[in-house]
């Protein structure tokens, strides 16, 4: 990570009296930020020389303030590779593998995706913000953050995940179906229903591929909730293959979703990004093996 960890802005258009925190709040930094903020030394600079949030600014001013005010992440490094895709000064993009926990769990806790990539940044001033956590069984794109500022600017515009499902899918099917995280004794499970009671979600399928027994899809999703492609798609009988929690019994290890393609947007620098990956190894061999 860059040794600088001031995000620096240029005052301007004041035109009345206001101090670096209300400048920050009327420019879209959420609370939580500003809280942490406020509560650390040395994390406002005000024309290069220490300020705090109650610092009156006028135009002309350069603001600074730090990246990452937030306590350090202390989940455990994990001292394994990841694949990165992209890189800069706010992002980290990675390609996860199939069957590799994005956080770390009790049964997850020697090797998962957070504790390798706390090993790569190797910064004891980073936090781990995850943009889009993909389950243990997914494969694709993961987005995270390198800082505290970033999230609060970052809008995902586009979600391209593939997945091989079961049965023959002939056309597009679109499945608005609320999602329910069940509980029992307090504690959230894994599996979730569908339910009237749950969150909106509406996911759309569209068939890319037929074999006699099975489909491969692009699903695109909104709100994005946990498993929301694995139930939907088993609620329309076409669950994804390998799918040990909503599918039936087969041949295959995991279920079989990968993140292919996202797009997002820095809405601070105006920068658009794209980016696009290959189908993971167990993908390929399904597309290989000789199937009617």
């Amino acid at each position: 990570m860059e040794k600088s960890r001031y995000f620096q802005i240029e005052v301007k258009n004041i035109v009345e009296k206001v101090n670096v925190y209300l400048f920050l709040r009327k420019n879209g930094f959420s609370e939580h930020y500003l809280k942490n903020l406020r509560h650390k030394s040395d994390a406002i600079r005000v024309n290069y020389v220490t300020a705090n949030a109650k610092t009156v600014l006028k135009n002309g001013d350069i603001l600074e303030i730090d990246k990452n005010p937030s306590p350090s992440t202390s989940i455990k490094k994990v001292e394994k590779e990841i694949e990165v895709v992209f890189e800069d000064e706010n992002y980290l993009l990675v390609n996860k593998p199939p069957l590799l926990a994005t956080m770390p769990t009790k049964s997850h806790f020697d090797d998962n995706l957070a504790g390798r990539v706390v090993n790569y940044v190797d910064d004891e001033n980073f936090t781990l913000r995850v943009f889009n956590r993909l389950d243990k069984d997914a494969s694709g794109l993961v987005l995270i953050s390198k800082d505290a500022i970033t999230p609060q600017f970052t809008e995902i515009l586009e979600k391209e995940y593939y997945a091989i499902c079961n049965g023959v899918l002939k056309e597009e099917v679109v499945v608005e179906k609320p999602i329910l995280t069940r509980m029992e004794n307090g504690v959230n499970i894994l599996k979730r229903v569908i339910s009237i009671f749950g969150q909106y979600a509406k996911t759309r399928f569209v068939p890319i591929k037929n074999w006699k027994n099975y489909t491969l899809v692009k699903a695109e999703i909104t709100k994005g909730r946990t498993h929301q492609i694995r139930l939907h798609s088993a609620s329309i009988s076409h669950s994804l293959i390998g799918d040990k929690v909503y599918g039936i019994e087969d041949e295959f290890s995991h279920a079989y979703l990968h993140l292919k393609k996202i797009s997002f947007r820095h809405n601070l620098t105006g920068k658009t990004f794209e980016f696009e990956v290959d189908f993971p190894d167990d993908f390929k061999k399904f597309f290989n093996e000789k199937r009617p």
